[in-house]
């Protein structure tokens, strides 16, 4: 990826002396930016532009080149690929459009340009973007006209649309916040995000990467990325999809749709999900201050007002105004003109017109054990406070590093000296108490260290029976049968309900005194996937004359289906003194197995209080699944109920989890319910559904 960023010659691709030529918008960028490199220029028609000749053809060039940007028509960029291998170019970025995006023929074209850089070993991105950009260096080359407003700094950006890119630019230089590197990539059909992410995470000259992606190429490779840094990495990600839901056989697919999995993976990894540019500007502002260590904060505000409106904010996003010691504010006391005003936190110093004495304030409110970070709301009149205002908002920001503690600054002043704290400030400034608020709980809230991607348990001897079962299922071209479902669930370490498979009446009879009475009937069937949908499930039968009108209404439900292969019966012991729980699994195609646990039994996908992860994880995140459910509190006795077993519980998600991992043929996993059995007593699966390849 290097050179993409740092080449030191560049050749621009399709340029021409035509004034609307998109080709010289990329030359005047790279002119606007001071680009530090040798530039060519090729055009088919030669000429001159800028006061540089315009080579007729790539191989023309006398030297080296490094990078070729291409800007062609589409059906043209297959052969100036052959030409840059053939000159030695091993990097290009091709904005062209009209690929993919535009159907058949553009496959087809595309197929033609990876045949060729297959052939000379090239990496390129794009087709269909507007390029790189790397502040350092001015290699500035998207087609559309820039002015070089943004402002040097630390922010990268990878976005797979060129006008939502664009978008993020302008929110940089509106702001005064620093960029360092962008790359947009388009269709994405060589280098992609992951490519790209990667580099980022090494680069000195980046500390936030910010991304906008509409698909996700390999997802399993961007968590494993994330995990390998503490850098934030914050996402957009769109094009919501409904795949998943469209083709879900079980519970757990409709339940865990291609969003919901994006979701899951991104916060189990600490990737920052924002939908839209505001919380983006919020993340970006208050990521490079200190971190929020806790949940206490301190408001020190010149308005009253706007002390009341932060406190609102404070309770909506759950800080903690935690109250001053009493001779810190009888200290601050001593400053006032007149005591009219009762100090809290939020501290109003309406009656105080010190600035020495603010600073003071916020030194010894962040000197405060007990206060983990500090909102200073500042209103003035700049015609009159401006020089006492610019200082004391410079002095926040020295206070913020020196006790290692967030202080976020709200102002409230008119819009020309608004503009000018943003160009002149180190640190960004917010501007509505709300907002601060909002900003500082994105701070608390984000959590991203490195750490190491958890390895998956080996097999078992076990594995060779659920070996067995789905290498026959394969075979016979046949649906995996609950009790063979039960048995691989069983195999895979998770207590099940007492059963037998029954073929006949007087077989059901003998199964059910021998399992002990009441007992469920369950017809086992290939069209019976969905039992309580066909007739197929009976339960509480305490008595033989039950049993016999439940058996022969299930035999008449198997009729009813014609379904060819085994149609039998289980018999069922019923579970009691159980909390109904839904444990499942799914392969996605962007991030690989996902587990599920939720509230189970028949109201599942319309509660739907559900927690996911993507595989493989620890104990650690199996237990953390448990407690962000809604339904947590019925796990740990409340109101007289008893405490379920959660070690069983856990243990049972990380054994679903090895499941899938290990056995990739199996697609689809309910186990519906998973009855959790109080303190000591473990779960056990009553019913389970298994959907393989």
């Amino acid at each position: 990826m290097e050179k993409f960023f740092n080449p030191r010659s560049i050749a621009v691709v399709g340029v021409s002396e035509d004034p609307r030529n998109l080709g010289r918008n990329i030359t005047k960028n790279l002119h606007e930016f001071s680009f530090d490199g040798i530039l060519y220029l090729v055009g088919p028609r030669g000429g001159t532009a800028f006061g540089r000749r315009i080579h007729k053809s790539v191989a023309d060039i006398p030297d080296q080149v490094d990078l070729a940007v291409i800007m062609v028509p589409a059906r043209h960029v297959a052969s100036v690929l052959e030409e840059c291998g053939q000159k030695g170019i091993q990097r290009a970025v091709i904005e062209t459009a009209g690929f993919s995006e535009y159907g058949k023929e553009g496959r087809q074209l595309e197929s033609q340009i990876l045949e060729v850089v297959k052939k000379y070993d090239m990496r390129f991105i794009g087709p269909n973007c507007i390029g790189v950009i790397n502040m350092k260096n001015g290699m500035a080359v998207p087609f559309p006209a820039l002015k070089d407003v943004i402002p040097r700094g630390k922010i990268s950006i990878i976005s797979q649309s060129g006008g939502v890119g664009l978008d993020y630019l302008n929110v940089l230089a509106s702001e005064n916040l620093g960029l360092s590197k962008f790359a947009s990539i388009g269709n994405k059909l060589n280098v992609d995000e992951c490519d790209l992410l990667e580099y980022l995470i090494q680069d000195d000259d980046t500390e936030i990467i910010c991304m906008y992606l509409e698909s996700i190429v390999n997802g399993e490779r961007l968590m494993r990325l994330a995990r390998s840094t503490s850098k934030p990495i914050l996402l957009h990600k769109s094009n919501i999809g409904h795949l998943a839901q469209q083709i879900a056989q079980s519970h757990t697919a409709s339940l865990s749709g291609d969003d919901e999995v994006v979701s899951a993976a991104l916060k189990q990894v600490g990737i920052a999900r924002f939908q839209d540019e505001h919380t983006l500007l919020n993340y970006l502002k208050i990521l490079p201050l200190p971190p929020m260590r806790g949940n206490r904060l301190a408001v020190l505000s010149r308005s009253g007002g706007h002390a009341v409106i932060a406190a609102d904010a404070c309770e909506k996003t759950g800080f903690l105004l935690t109250p001053f010691p009493e001779p810190f504010l009888r200290e601050i006391e001593k400053h006032f003109r007149a005591s009219v005003i009762r100090l809290t936190n939020p501290l109003d110093l309406g009656d105080l017109f010190d600035y020495e004495v603010y600073s003071r304030i916020v030194d010894e409110t962040l000197k405060l054990p007990e206060v983990d970070g500090v909102v200073f709301l500042h209103t003035y009149i700049s015609a009159t406070e401006r020089e006492n205002s610019r200082a004391l908002l410079e002095k926040l920001e020295e206070f913020s590093v020196l006790h290692g503690k967030p202080v976020a600054a709200c102002v409230s002043t008119d819009g020309e000296e608004m503009s000018i704290l943003r160009k002149t400030l180190p640190n960004p400034v917010f501007t509505a108490p709300e907002e601060t608020i909002t900003a500082l709980a994105l701070l608390r809230d984000f959590k991203h260290d490195a750490q190491p991607t958890p390895k998956t348990p080996p097999g078992n001897s076990a594995d060779k029976e659920i070996r067995a079962i789905l290498a026959n299922s394969s075979k016979s071209k046949s649906p995996v049968l609950l009790d063979q479902a039960l048995q691989i669930i069983k195999s895979c370490g998770i207590g099940i309900a007492r059963h037998q498979t029954v073929y006949s009446l007087p077989e059901t009879l003998k199964a059910a005194e021998e399992i002990g009475w009441p007992v469920a009937l369950k017809l086992i069937s290939q069209g019976a996937s969905h039992k309580s949908d066909v007739g197929g499930i009976k339960i509480n039968i305490n008595s033989p004359e039950q049993l016999h009108q439940a058996y022969h209404e299930l035999d008449q439900a198997g009729k009813n289906i014609k379904s060819s292969g085994r149609c039998c019966v289980l018999v069922q012991s019923m579970q009691k003194n159980g909390l109904e729980l839904i444990l499942g699994a799914k392969q996605d195609p962007t991030f690989g197995p996902v587990v599920l646990i939720g509230l189970g039994g028949i109201f599942v996908e319309l509660l739907k209080d559900v927690s996911m992860r993507v595989t493989p994880f620890g104990a650690d995140e199996a237990q953390k699944m448990v407690k962000e459910l809604k339904a947590f509190p019925l796990l740990t006795g409340v109101r007289g109920q008893p405490h379920r077993d959660l070690d069983a519980l856990h243990q049972a998600i990380l054994s679903v989890a090895r499941l899938v991992e290990n056995f990739p043929a199996i697609r689809e996993l309910d186990i519906n319910p998973l009855m959790v059995l109080p303190e000591g007593q473990g779960v056990v699966a009553v019913d389970a559904r298994i959907i393989t390849e």
